[in-house]
């Protein structure tokens, strides 16, 4: 066998295009992202986003599960004097789709949303929200 003149020239073509393409794409990215602010909001408020988190997690009740830790076979712990770790993450769960469904409700009646989406984030809000006490009322109930 004979091999083409240049060596690995055809290889060096091909690792050149992919390397143009994949830069390509990496630079309109980082444009989007910029364009709508995502990373600088982050960059920016990342002490809100973790007390944000913190809220959630004791509105959840990691203190009670961590202080009276029950048996990891329950998944609702069916006493009220304890709460199982994997119910904690349900309640947090349900936290977050009730906040979810108040900002979308939120949403619907801001001016700056377009109208034809009015509609739609008051129904997805309600929706959540029905979502959120329908858990927590199924947990309660559990216990």
């Amino acid at each position: 066998m004979e091999s083409c003149p240049g060596g690995n020239g055809g290889f060096d073509l091909i690792r050149q295009w992919v390397a143009s393409r994949v830069a390509g794409a990496r630079e309109k990215l980082s444009k989007s992202v910029e364009r709508t602010g995502l990373s600088t909001t982050i960059r920016n408020s990342w002490i809100e986003i973790i007390y944000m988190a913190g809220i959630i997690v004791m509105s959840a009740g990691v203190v009670s599960a961590l202080a009276s830790p029950v048996g990891q076979s329950y998944i609702i712990y069916p006493g009220r004097d304890g709460q199982s770790i994997p119910e904690t993450v349900i309640n947090a769960f349900a936290l977050i789709l009730g906040f979810g469904g108040l900002y979308f409700s939120y949403l619907s009646g801001r001016q700056t949303v377009k109208p034809r989406l009015v509609g739609f984030f008051l129904v997805l809000g309600i929706l959540l929200i029905a979502g959120a006490i329908y858990i927590e009322i199924y947990v309660y109930l559990q216990k």
